[in-house]
């Protein structure tokens, strides 16, 4: 054999080693790298995939680091829309989950037609039912039946229009982020869900059902679901509160007990962290279309964060006109006053005290302890509208900021500017004055806190899927507001409060506590009262401010301070 035909040999040999070498490269890029994709789409040519896990999203965690939206397994009511859809099937299955048929109706034209958290009297009903299009699997939901915090957290639904055109108009933190997104996505829609959307959104559910399709891509009914999972070792972030989920849950157990309509607040004196915020009437993340129709029983604006919503703080407002007065310098601690059940403007109108028969004699200090309507007009018209307005906006009244969570504005403290009357009604926490839940248990940390405003945080930080710190919010600084003694006097008179004034249902064997009451009388749905009870624990060191609104209550002292005592008991025994 010439030179020449060994040359061409050689040279064959190398090509077919290179095509050898690249046919094996290309298999393991397939083998290695693509392996879980390849297998998702082989398995998708003879069976419809579905999600194991209802929204692939990153955990919502509380500051211990406990998931608070209850994510778990659980038996799952999983709807076929191209097998189910007859109205008997639909009435069938509404009868058994308790749900309006327009909420199947939804689920089933929607993207979301997950049901969760199904009973095992659901579960066998269901089974039993034998209704074809419905099936129940195992499913990673994201809000169990102990969800916490719902009204913070929010929820997610299916993106409208107006949402995806919101995407794609802001300013996306990837080139490429608005790829991420389908008009037919679950995205955060309320809450913490809504605001870090960015940072919760997943892309990859854990594992999947398979369930056998004909050639249509339709489920063939009565075949098993196989479970399918994948190898990539899907990273997501953490969003965690400044809540305690032990506090939290307490505050929710409590007010369901009891059957409180309203909110509570319990925040941190020193730090200004939320411990722990509920709204109530509640509602269910999963089942949102019972609750769009307002006028449904006893879940009227069921989305509200009473929490955050303003409200006349009645008495409550006193504590600010006594801490006015006393930097002010218009009363003397010991100052006496004389009430007869009314106070008589110059103009000849009249203002009724809470107590019509009168307190009689009383000074300054007994005053707030029993919540003297009559003293309390006398010192805001010393003050006069434009101090308590500028006191109002010193101790950060008007100020609706919370770090790590975007609440809209309002203007809290708005008397008008004629008529002593108005500065009258303004004194006792009605007219002209509105004030959120949160907002007030600011106004009683910065008293309990020794005159140091600290601006309320409820997010702590964001984590990367390495546990990585992404995003952290950092805590508020101190801003003096009141005098170290003005502070020290108002702790003097809440604590009377609690020892023998209207409050005194407030007070804690063992660790004491001081407070304020409040009743607030309103027109809607006919005249009642919103009770209020907001004070701070223990008596000595204060550490812990409990704030409670309770709509439609007998009085602060009756139906809210109760509330604040079992409560607060609770905090200081976990301590």
């Amino acid at each position: 054999m010439g030179t020449a035909s060994k040359k061409r040999i050689y040279i064959i040999l190398a090509m077919l080693y290179m095509v050898f070498l690249l046919l094996f490269l290309r298999l393991a890029h397939l083998q290695l790298v693509m392996g879980d994709q390849l297998s998702v789409e082989a398995v998708k040519n003879h069976t419809s995939l579905i999600a194991g896990e209802d929204v692939p999203r990153g955990c919502i965690l509380d500051r211990n680091g406990l998931t608070i939206t209850d994510t778990r397994v659980t038996p799952t009511l999983m709807l076929f829309p191209e097998i189910l859809g007859k109205d008997e099937e639909i009435w069938r299955l509404s009868e058994i989950l308790g749900v309006p048929k327009s909420v199947i109706r939804g689920k089933v034209k929607g993207n979301n037609n997950f049901i969760p958290n199904l009973s095992r009297d659901q579960v066998r009903e269901i089974e039993s039912a034998n209704i074809m299009g419905a099936y129940v699997i195992p499913l990673k939901t994201r809000y169990g039946p102990g969800s916490l915090a719902r009204h913070i957290v929010g929820h997610v639904n299916n993106m409208d229009e107006e949402a995806w055109d919101d995407i794609l108009k802001k300013d996306l933190p990837d080139k490429n982020e608005e790829d991420r997104y389908k008009i037919t996505d679950i995205i955060g829609v309320k809450g913490i869900e809504k605001i870090y959307e960015k940072y919760l959104r997943g892309e990859t559910p854990e594992f999947y059902w398979l369930a056998s399709s004909d050639a249509h891509g339709r489920v063939i009914p009565g075949l098993s679901f196989k479970q399918f999972v994948t190898e990539t070792s899907i990273g997501r972030n953490q969003v965690v509160l400044t809540l305690d989920s032990f506090i939290q849950g307490k505050v929710e157990e409590v007010m369901d007990s009891r059957d409180i309509r309203g909110a509570v607040v319990v925040m941190d004196v020193f730090t200004g962290d939320v411990l722990a915020m509920a709204s109530r009437p509640n509602y269910d993340q999963n089942v949102l279309g019972v609750y769009l129709d307002s006028a449904a029983e006893g879940q009227e604006n069921a989305f509200n964060n009473r929490a955050l919503d303003p409200y006349h703080p009645a008495s409550i407002f006193k504590i600010l006109i006594a801490a006015a007065a006393l930097e002010e310098g218009v009363v003397d601690p010991w100052e006496e006053f004389f009430c007869k059940g009314e106070y008589v403007f110059d103009s000849g109108l009249v203002m009724n005290c809470w107590n019509k028969g009168g307190h009689g004699r009383i000074n300054f200090k007994e005053s707030l302890a029993h919540s003297c309507n009559c003293v309390f007009i006398e010192l805001a018209l010393r003050l006069g509208r434009e101090k308590i307005m500028e006191y109002s906006e010193k101790l950060h009244l008007n100020n609706t900021e919370v770090i790590g969570y975007p609440v809209p504005a309002f203007k809290s403290v708005n008397i008008a500017p004629y008529g002593e009357g108005k500065i009258g009604n303004a004194a006792l926490g009605q007219e002209g004055v509105r004030l959120s839940p949160l907002q007030i248990s600011v106004l009683v940390s910065t008293i309990a806190n020794g005159g140091l405003c600290v601006k309320p945080r409820l997010l702590r930080e964001i984590r990367g899927p390495q546990g990585d710190t992404i995003k952290e919010f950092k805590r508020g600084k101190g801003d003096r507001t009141l005098s170290e003694k003005t502070a020290l006097e108002l702790q003097e008179m809440l604590f009377c409060t609690t020892q023998w004034g209207t409050g005194v249902n407030a007070w804690i064997p063992g660790y004491g506590s001081a407070g304020k009451t409040g009743s607030a009388e309103t027109g809607s749905h006919g005249a009642k009262i919103n009770a209020w009870f907001a004070g701070y624990i223990p008596l000595d060191e204060p550490r812990y401010t409990v704030v409670v609104l309770a709509e439609g209550g007998r009085s602060g002292g009756d139906t809210a301070a109760p509330v604040f005592k079992e409560i607060g008991d609770f905090i200081m025994k976990i301590q």
